[in-house]
């Protein structure tokens, strides 16, 4: 919902695809910034405490635009704003986010909780982009942001209730920060496979995902649908990733692991190709769909991967450099969406994404063969 709305009020307020590529981007530079220092913090706290933290900043953020969007004061600036302080709560739990979930579960079960983790954060970009809609329509955008202040207070009360392990067990606290990030990163840099995973990361990041910015743009612009299209658009992404995530935790594809990488991420890239080329809804529609459920393919089965090879005392660390990769390049791709947008339109920008995002998967792919080979199920009885 909050997004939704966030990309709606942009638009009323600018007018501008470029605006709402500087509004993304704001929320997702500070992974960029602090991503590292997230990881080492992953590994050293009280994962449960930061959690809840960070909830409870966002919190307090929505509460605050909801309040300027409700008295009719909020200005585009202030959307900016929010959006890089929440952004900076959310970078810094990220990496502690990622690492709880291998220390849920068993490990024979770490793909799987990952694939079900897709798919309930999927379910949400289908149940909540329709409320969004629905709520902008009846009740207005600030109705939106409301519920989303209530839904940081749930699930900061759901994480105080997890049964999460200290990260001092698992890393020399005693260290300094600085040193327990140049372990992780020296880690990587001996793994070829592990690299080679979290370089490929940033292709999507700069090319692909950047459609879910320009979605405002494509619903009143292309298709003519208005904000209830929008969340339309929103929830086909959402039918097809939960269906993906779904998918991957039934099948336990574990055997052709490196095969899915490359197909899931090819098959992403064409289907946003048809989505920036199309001007039909149905089509359209379709298109998203398959791009969710590919894009969720591709990103579990990367994510499962990068848990089962890494070491639980350095798995913080790790995941924050994937997340560094595959979250962290967005701003980047999101400012480039905005600015061909601006000046060749959305259907430029989406399609030549997906063109560039095929290209760099084919350099990869005949550049280290051995990424066809990997098996997941092979990796989890191997590696300790």
């Amino acid at each position: 919902m909050q997004a939704t709305a966030q990309g709606w009020l942009v638009l009323d307020l600018t007018d501008s695809p470029a605006a709402l590529g500087v509004t993304s981007a704001a929320a997702t530079a500070p992974i960029l910034v602090l991503s590292l220092l997230a990881g080492v913090l992953a590994d050293r706290v009280d994962r449960r405490r930061l959690l809840v933290g960070a909830q409870l900043a966002g919190a307090g953020l929505a509460v605050v635009l909801a309040i300027v969007t409700t008295t009719g004061v909020v200005q585009f600036w202030h959307v900016v704003a929010i959006a890089a302080a929440a952004g900076s709560a959310q970078a810094l739990a990220t990496p502690a986010f990622q690492a709880v979930v291998s220390t849920l579960v068993p490990r024979e079960s770490i793909g799987n909780a990952v694939a079900l983790n897709s798919a309930q954060f999927n379910l949400s970009r289908i149940l909540g982009p329709t409320a969004a809609g629905i709520a902008i329509t009846v009740g207005g955008l600030a109705l939106a942001f409301w519920a989303n202040a209530l839904s940081f207070l749930l699930v900061a009360v759901v994480l105080a209730s997890l049964p999460l392990s200290r990260a001092r067990e698992l890393s020399s606290a005693e260290a300094s920060m600085w040193s327990n990030l140049i372990d992780g990163i020296r880690f990587v840099r001996a793994r070829p496979t592990i690299a080679v995973l979290l370089l490929l990361a940033a292709a999507p990041a700069v090319f692909l995902l950047n459609y879910l910015v320009l979605l405002p743009v494509y619903a009143r612009d292309v298709l003519g649908i208005g904000a209830a299209g929008l969340g339309l658009l929103t929830a086909a992404i959402g039918v097809g990733a939960l269906t993906g995530a779904l998918g991957v935790a039934i099948l336990r594809p574990g055997g052709g692991s490196g095969r899915l990488v490359i197909a899931g991420l090819g098959a992403a890239s064409v289907a946003l190709i048809v989505f920036g080329l199309s001007g039909w809804l149905p089509l359209s529609l379709l298109a998203l769909a398959v791009l969710g459920g590919c894009q969720v393919a591709y990103y579990a089965t990367t994510n499962t991967l990068i848990q089962i090879l890494v070491p639980a005392r350095l798995r913080g660390r790790v995941m924050s450099l994937y997340i560094l990769t595959s979250w962290g390049a967005i701003p980047i791709g999101n400012l480039l969406a905005g600015i061909v947008a601006e000046r060749l339109g959305a259907p430029a920008a989406l399609a030549g994404g997906g063109v560039l995002t095929l290209v760099v998967l084919g350099a990869v792919v005949v550049a280290y063969p051995p990424l066809r080979a990997l098996r997941i199920d092979a990796l989890a009885a191997r590696v300790t």
